[in-house]
């Protein structure tokens, strides 16, 4: 597909692999400074009044919140999709995530990356620390287990054992398909790899799959649950298995050990919260307080008390002596993580939105008998049946007011993206964030060409809807809560548009612009520079064709800028710069601002050799072009001459005006003068405005399928939306009657 092929093969040479794709995230404006996504994990470092939050935008932040509003301290970068789980031990954040790696970072530096560990084959969803042991457990799907030595960053493989790793049949990457892709669903609160089961029927996980990790601070023991409903309990010091706990009828999504790893607690999906004596290996108590699934716990020192939140949207605290229970605070979404001031007199709480709040704990501790406000936690006899049968029978004693009336002070995140259209130009998306908001991106500029307000999405969709037909050449999605959009060759080379219809000044009309380059130039543009300046041996010379110049623009053969205005949105002051994520040869993923490139990255191992190639080495990206038969023929009865050559093959983006101008020359090659009377649709700014037709002088018109034909369209577009059949192209031409025009087309999203 590529006119000297990629890698130096012709075009047309067959790939023996397939390539890496390439991302692109476009950052919102406030992403610097806000979260764009829902919060996944939290963690209080009280000694330094701070604290760190981990989100689905891939990002973690670090918040000063010693005193007055929390203010930001630092952006942990790196990751390459959801973050999962993060814990502090001294001046180490470690940190874990949907691709694949666990990654270690100066916890009080503004956001250095220390070591990037990538021993697990699928996401990974949970971590625990041991202070005492300078020690971070990992878990995740297919239930690997690691142990890890925060001083040289060495991991062993805890469970499953290597002899039983052995027996399963090896990991195919790019043939066996990930248990996270067989279970990522997108519920009401976006796809989650912590909970899919109550949104609908998905295959479940790889058995024993890990969501929840917990180890005492002396790393004496470890436990682990998932979605075989079982608790794993190791000695990490021998590797060796304590116990393996059973109770829970659902997955395990928390879970808490106490300071000398005897006692452990538990929260499931089963709606219930158990507590475990480890050496009796069996369930002392278990409490039921939610009405939904238990998705975070957490235990204050003496473990006599334990705050849960859930998917019901509610946070407990129930005291383990008295099983007394009490409603401190309801969330508008699912609690997906809770962190507990040492005092007991704050709480932070996330959810799948991008803030995080931080609510008043009262202090003294209710009675059963204290004022109405509390209850005794039920003994879960209603184990084993459905969600709403519990919530039926335990809303009966629970009430209805909780104890904190509202949030104290707010961590204000960006509202993210939550539904995208790519338009039917392929150039532009439509997006709407959790607000509500409907706004229009150009992937080509990286940035938002217009805001819409709160309106409905459909409804813009279709008012918006352009009769055009463009291959497709990138995929979009938005789990970031961000545009992303990925390319891969080498469908990503397909599209071309004339320099003209993207606004370009003083090109001819007929110079073509590829919109996979004109992406990846702008992504690359610094490492490319970087790169020649490395090469050069002569840096005073003029750079080389499609080169970047010292000032960024990009220059022609004779030197001289060609667009000067090709990528102001990357790279003017005040831009938001987006970030590129890719895989290394060896299977882990990167992510870096495209100001942060240094020209130090590695081809192949970190920039895939085809983007390599079409950014340093300028290799032909043009398609193999696909050309469009049409015929043009005079309207019966219009006494015009038909064409010396009436059938005729151009390329597919061909726009009509030019098939028009032809059709003048030709005519009046014939004796028969006309007039060009130019109708559009949606007139670009380039193209000739409508003639008056005060004079009196004959226009050229041009009908297929008897409408008229936008001069805008493209052939291709036209076939599709207008001529609607697989033969060739048939147009006619006629004189213009000022008094009857044809009558312009409607096409509509619902009969293109």
């Amino acid at each position: 597909m590529y006119g000297t092929g990629i890698n130096g093969a012709p075009a047309g040479t067959p790939r023996s692999r397939k390539e890496r794709k390439m991302s692109l995230v476009y950052r919102h404006r406030e992403s610097d400074h806000a979260h764009c996504s829902g919060i996944e994990s939290l963690f209080l470092v009280p000694s330094q009044k701070c604290l760190f939050t981990a989100s689905r935008d891939s990002t973690i932040k670090r918040w000063s919140v010693g005193a007055g509003q929390p203010a930001l301290d630092a952006n942990f970068e790196g990751h390459a999709d959801w973050v999962n789980d993060i814990v502090v031990i001294q001046d180490l954040l470690v940190s874990c995530s949907n691709d694949k790696t666990v990654r270690m970072w100066s916890a009080n530096s503004p956001g250095v990356l220390l070591s990037t560990l990538t021993m697990h084959s699928d996401y990974v969803t949970a971590l625990a620390s041991s202070s005492g042991r300078n020690m971070v457990a990992s878990a995740g799907l297919r239930g690997d287990v690691f142990l890890i030595d925060l001083a040289t960053a060495a991991n062993i493989r805890l469970y499953p054992k290597q002899q039983q790793a052995q027996q399963q049949p090896q990991q195919q990457p790019q043939q066996q398909q990930p248990a996270s892709s067989q279970y990522m669903q997108t519920g009401p609160y976006g796809a989650s790899p912590r909970e899919g089961a109550d949104d609908g029927p998905v295959p479940p996980p790889t058995k024993g799959s890990m969501y929840a990790l917990a180890m005492n601070p002396a790393g004496t023991v470890l436990a682990g649950g998932g979605i075989d409903h079982l608790i794993r309990v190791w000695d990490p010091r021998t590797s060796g298995k304590i116990a393996k706990l059973r109770g829970h009828t659902d997955n395990v999504r928390s879970l808490v050990l106490n300071a000398d790893g005897t006692q452990a607690l538990s929260g499931s999906s089963d709606g219930t919260i158990k507590l475990w004596d480890i050496g009796m290996q069996r369930c002392i108590q278990s409490f039921s307080v939610h009405s939904d699934s238990v998705w975070c716990l957490k235990a204050n020192e003496s473990f006599t008390i334990v705050y849960s939140g859930g998917r019901d949207r509610c946070v407990y605290r129930t005291q383990l002596t008295t099983r007394v229970a009490e409603l401190l605070l309801c969330e508008q979404q699912p609690v997906r993580s809770i962190a507990l001031d040492p005092s007991e007199s704050g709480l932070w709480v996330a959810t799948p939105s991008s803030s995080v709040s931080k609510y008043l704990v009262p202090r003294d501790l209710p009675t059963p008998v204290s004022d109405g406000k509390s209850f005794t936690a039920g003994r879960a006899r209603y184990l084993g049946s459905s969600p709403n049968m519990r919530a039926r029978a335990s809303m009966d004693k629970r009430p209805r007011d909780p104890a904190a009336s509202g949030p104290i002070c707010v961590i204000k995140g960006v509202p993210g993206i939550v539904l995208h259209k790519v338009m039917t130009d392929r150039r532009h998306v439509l997006t709407k964030d959790t607000d509500g908001n409907v706004a229009l991106w150009d992937v080509l500029t990286g940035g938002v060409v217009d805001s819409y307000g709160k309106v409905d999405f459909d409804t813009k969709e279709r008012e918006l809807f352009e009769a055009r037909s463009m291959p497709s050449w990138f995929t979009a999605d938005v789990r970031l809560g961000q545009l992303c959009i990925s390319l891969e060759p080498p469908s990503c080379f397909l599209a071309e548009e004339y320099a003209l219809m993207l606004g370009y000044p003083n090109v001819s009309d007929d110079y073509k612009v590829n919109f996979g380059k004109l992406v990846l130039d702008g992504a690359f543009a610094k490492w490319r520079k970087r790169q020649l300046q490395q090469q050069q041996q002569q840096p005073q010379h003029a750079p080389p064709p499609g080169a970047v110049s010292p000032s960024g623009t990009l220059v022609s053969d004779d030197g001289q800028p060609v667009y000067p205005e090709l990528w102001p949105r990357y790279w003017e002051p005040g831009a938001v710069p987006p970030a590129v994520m890719c895989q290394s040869a060896t299977g882990q993923q990167w992510r870096r601002l495209i100001s942060h490139f240094t020209g130090s990255e590695v081809e192949p191992d970190e920039v895939p050799t085809w983007v390599a190639d079409v950014v340093l080495r300028q290799a032909s990206v043009t398609p193999k072009e696909a050309k469009c038969a049409f015929v043009l023929l005079p309207v019966e009865g219009s006494n015009l001459p038909s064409l010396m050559q009436s059938k005729l093959n151009a390329p597919r983006i061909l726009q009509v005006h030019k098939v028009a101008n032809y059709c003048v020359s030709k005519l009046a090659d014939q004796g028969v003068v006309l007039e060009l009377f130019p109708v559009y649709a949606r007139r670009p700014k380039h193209m000739a405005v409508e003639p008056s037709e005060a004079h009196d002088k004959p226009f050229l018109e041009l009908l297929c399928n008897g409408v008229g034909v936008p001069y805008e369209m493209s052939l291709a577009s036209v076939k599709k939306y207008i001529w609607r059949k697989s033969d060739d192209l048939i147009f006619n031409y006629r004189v213009r009657d000022p008094h009857n025009p044809a009558p312009l087309p409607v096409v509509t999203p619902t009969n293109s």
